[in-house]
This record gives C-alpha cells, structure tokens and sequence, in this order.
C-alpha cells in the first residue's frame, strides 16, 4: 500500500503547479511539499481517504459502479491484449510480452 501511495502522490505533484517538488540547485537537496497541499491543490483526496470512504459505504455510491463495471464486465487486461496499435503510434512491448 505504501508503494501505491507515493506513486499517487508522484502523479498528483506532477499534475500540481504550485506544489512541486523543488530541488536547490547549490546543495542538491529536494524539498517536498506536504501532501494534503499537493492533493488539495489537484483537487485529489488521499488513497487512504478514498479508501475510508469505500469501506463506510459499502460500495453503494454512484462511483463505485465505474468500479464495479472495470472489474467485472470488462477485462482491462483484456482490452490492452487484444487492442490494436493505432495510427501514428510506436510499436512498443507489452509488458507481458518481455522476458522474465
């Protein structure tokens, strides 16, 4: 969960543009902004909020049918197997086509 969590918070500092990631170019050292600035900032909550919000309602709000409807009527896995490239774009390997 930790791993998932700071890949959210990369996402939103780098859908931020006030709240981003600073480095000081004399010493090198980054400094970060605190997370509820960044999220507020991008209009986000964090993962642990979505997911409180999840559990209290069982599930039964009108987005959580987006949800419902990735994991159950359609594979996204599926979807990128069987999807094809279009027009203009690179060939690239999908990762389940790499070598172990």
């Amino acid at each position: 969960m930790r791993c998932l969590e700071g890949f959210y918070y990369r996402a939103a500092c780098r859908m931020a543009r006030e709240n981003r990631p600073k480095k000081n170019r004399q010493t090198g050292e980054w400094t970060y902004p605190a997370r509820n600035d960044v999220f507020e900032e991008v209009g986000s909550y964090t993962l642990t909020e979505y997911i409180d919000k999840r559990r209290m309602t069982g599930g039964q709000e009108e987005e959580d049918f987006i949800g419902a409807y990735i994991s159950t009527e359609r594979s996204i896995f599926d979807l990128c197997r069987n999807g094809e490239r279009r027009r203009g774009t690179s060939a690239r390997r999908w990762w389940w086509d790499q070598p172990r």
